[in-house]
């Protein structure tokens, strides 16, 4: 063999490494494995239905970016609905001084993206709220406030009380309060997650039950969406003292899906 062929193979053989690294990013799809807590938080607010729940993720293979998460319930009735992430909470750390005070260092931050890495678990504290809610309602909230701004003007005198009684803030309630969906039984939760690369889903599958008592314990927060409004439409008037408000939670018990 010549020389110059000798140097020929040392130089193909020096990009066989870099060649392994780009098949291996091409072809090599990383598993994504879902963690959840034992227990989760079920609500019903005027951000409309919400279904908070702490989760781990790891990845094998190569890193990966998701950029969607959402939460498929099935009741067992049959009747079916959507929820899709709306925030994320991670705590950094907790500190607990001589007298039993915990200091709790955590941040909050809008669900665009995250990123999971092969090196550790990623915890984090997911808020999933109903899309649909929150567009039926903006347009409803819309109406109110343009509602607001027009009496604010024309009649300022008595603008607060004529907010309160209009049919844009009856419009508001009724529809908030049609959208209430839970009810007892068994939902099936399916997790769907959307990422740039291609990847596999697994452990994405669980379960939680609602009682009698905390569909009626939820159901409460009906009255407390009202009072929540008013709230706001009379801070405008001089000397008003805010009601209380005490929003309903159920807590819930969230169980893998056997034989997934």
């Amino acid at each position: 063999m010549k020389p110059e062929e000798i140097a020929a193979y040392i130089g193909a053989a020096a990009w066989l490494p870099q060649i392994a690294t780009w098949l291996f990013q091409r072809y090599v799809q990383p598993s994504v494995r879902i963690l959840p807590n034992q227990y989760a938080e079920v609500s019903f607010t005027s951000l409309g239905p919400i279904f908070n729940l702490r989760m781990a993720f790891s990845v094998d293979k190569k890193d990966i970016i998701i950029d969607g998460m959402e939460l498929v319930l099935r009741h067992n009735d049959g009747d079916i609905r959507t929820l899709r992430w709306a925030g994320l909470g991670e705590t950094f750390s907790e500190i607990t001084d001589a007298a039993g005070n915990k200091q709790i260092i955590s941040r909050d931050q809008s669900p665009i993206a995250i990123k999971i890495g092969t090196q550790s678990l990623l915890e984090k504290f997911v808020r999933f709220q109903e899309s649909s809610y929150h567009e039926s309602d903006r347009p409803l909230i819309q109406a109110l406030i343009a509602h607001f701004n027009y009496l604010k003007q024309t009649k300022p005198d008595g603008y607060v009380q004529e907010v309160l009684d209009s049919k844009e803030l009856f419009s508001l309630l009724e529809a908030r309060k049609k959208s209430f969906w839970w009810k007892e039984g068994r939902y099936n939760i399916e997790v769907r997650i959307t990422s740039p690369q291609k990847f596999t889903l697994l452990n994405s599958q669980f379960y939680f039950d609602l009682s009698k008592n905390d569909v009626v314990f939820l159901e409460r927060n009906l009255v407390t969406l009202e009072a929540d409004l008013k709230n706001i439409i009379s801070s405008n008037l001089p000397d008003f003292q805010l009601l209380p408000l005490n929003w309903n939670w159920a807590n819930v018990d969230v169980n893998h899906v056997i034989n997934e």
